[in-house]
C-alpha cells in the first residue's frame, strides 16, 4: 500500500511515510494540519474484537499516571478508534495513532535501565487494571493457524534439524503447567522490544506496541526483554545489558524469588512463542519459509545457551553474583 487512505479520520494529511521499524504490521508517520500521528495497518489480525480490546486496555492506561505517554488512538469521523482500509492483500483493520515525541532507543547499556524501569512501571499499571486474566497461554494457544506446534515445525522440511527444535517445544509445554500453579499472572505488555522504547532526551517518553498484551505470567515481560538481550546483543556486552535491564526493573518492582527462579524457562518459552508466531505467519502465507527457519536456528542456540547460564541470569536479575570458586 503505498499511499494509505487516510480520509475514515478528521485530518488533512500533508506528508505520509513508512515507518522503519515493525515486521508484523505496516506502520506509517502521518504529519498532518491538526497534528502528528502513527497509523498503524494490521497484519497479524482480522479479529475486530481483539483491536477494540487493545484500544480498551489502552483507554485504561491513558488515566493511569504513567511518568511517560502509552498510544491513544484518534477516533473516525464515525467516532469508532477502528478502520477498515483496502489494501494489495484486501481488507485490513487500522487503526491511528497521536505520534508521541521522542526516538526508538537503541540496544545499548543506558537504554537497557531505562526500558527496565518503564517496563516495570507498566506492569505495575497493568497489574491494577480490574480485568478477567485467563490462564496464561500455551504453545498450542499462540496462534490460531498452529493448534499444533509440532506438526507445523514437521512442515518446515528440516529434517533431523527438527528434532533439537521438537525437544525445546516438548519442553516449554511439560513446564507450562507447573509454571501456572506457582507463578501469579496478570495483564501484561506481551512485546517489549526496544524500537517500542521512546526515549526524549535521556528520558523515557513513551512505550508502545500493545497488540499483543494481555493474560500471562507475571514476570513473562520481564523474561522477553532479557530473552530479547540475550539475542540480539553483542556478546561483549551482553551481561551488562542483562544487569542494566534487571537494576532498572527492579527499581519500580520487587521480584518474587519464585518468579525470579522460573525465568530461565520463561525466557526460553519466550522463544518458543516467537517461534510459534511465525510458523503461524507463514501459514498465513505473510512470511517467507526463511522467517521460521531461521526462528528454529535462534531458538535450538538459545535452549543451548540458557542450559549453561541459567543460574547466572537467575542471579543476575536478582542482583547478586555467582561466588567465586
Amino acid at each position: 500500500m503505498d499511499t494509505p487512505d487516510l480520509s475514515a479520520w478528521p485530518i488533512t494529511p500533508r506528508a505520509v511515510r513508512p515507518a522503519p521499524d515493525g515486521r508484523n504490521n505496516a506502520t506509517y508517520f502521518v504529519d498532518s494540519a491538526e497534528d502528528r500521528y502513527v497509523l498503524r495497518v494490521y497484519r497479524n489480525t482480522a479479529d475486530p474484537s481483539r483491536v477494540r480490546d487493545e484500544h480498551e486496555l489502552l483507554g485504561r492506561l491513558a488515566v493511569a499516571e504513567l511518568p511517560f505517554a502509552t498510544p491513544l488512538p484518534v477516533r473516525t469521523t464515525g467516532g469508532d478508534t477502528l478502520a477498515v482500509l483496502e489494501t494489495p492483500r484486501g481488507p485490513c483493520l487500522a487503526a491511528l495513532f497521536f505520534r508521541i515525541p521522542g526516538e526508538p532507543a537503541d540496544l545499548s547499556v543506558a537504554s537497557a535501565r531505562l526500558g527496565g524501569w518503564a517496563l516495570a512501571r507498566v506492569d505495575t499499571a497493568l497489574g491494577r487494571l480490574d480485568l478477567p486474566v485467563r490462564s496464561p497461554a500455551a504453545l498450542r494457544d499462540v496462534h490460531s493457524l498452529v493448534p499444533d506446534p509440532d506438526a507445523a515445525l514437521a512442515e518446515l522440511g528440516l529434517g533431523p534439524g527438527a528434532d533439537v527444535a521438537a525437544a525445546v517445544l516438548g519442553r516449554v509445554e511439560d513446564a507450562h503447567d507447573a509454571l501456572s500453579r506457582s507463578l501469579p499472572s496478570q495483564i501484561v505488555h506481551g512485546d517489549f522490544a526496544f524500537p517500542n522504547l521512546l526515549v526524549d532526551q535521556g528520558r523515557v517518553s513513551g512505550l508502545v506496541d500493545f497488540e499483543f498484551a494481555g493474560p500471562d505470567f507475571r514476570a513473562a515481560d520481564l523474561a522477553a526483554a532479557l530473552y530479547v538481550i540475550t539475542v540480539r546483543a553483542h556478546e561483549r556486552e551482553r551481561w551488562r545489558t542483562l544487569e542494566a535491564f534487571a537494576a532498572g526493573y527492579r527499581r519500580s518492582t520487587p521480584l518474587d524469588p519464585l518468579e525470579v527462579a522460573a525465568l530461565p524457562e520463561l525466557m526460553l518459552r519466550r522463544a518458543a512463542i516467537g517461534l510459534v508466531h511465525w510458523l503461524g505467519r507463514w501459514r498465513a502465507g505473510i512470511a517467507d519459509r526463511s522467517e521460521p527457519v531461521a526462528r528454529v536456528e535462534r531458538t535450538t542456540r538459545f535452549a543451548a545457551w540458557i542450559d549453561e547460564n541459567a543460574a547466572r541470569v537467575a542471579l543476575t536479575v536478582a542482583g547478586e553474583s555467582l561466588p567465586r570458586r
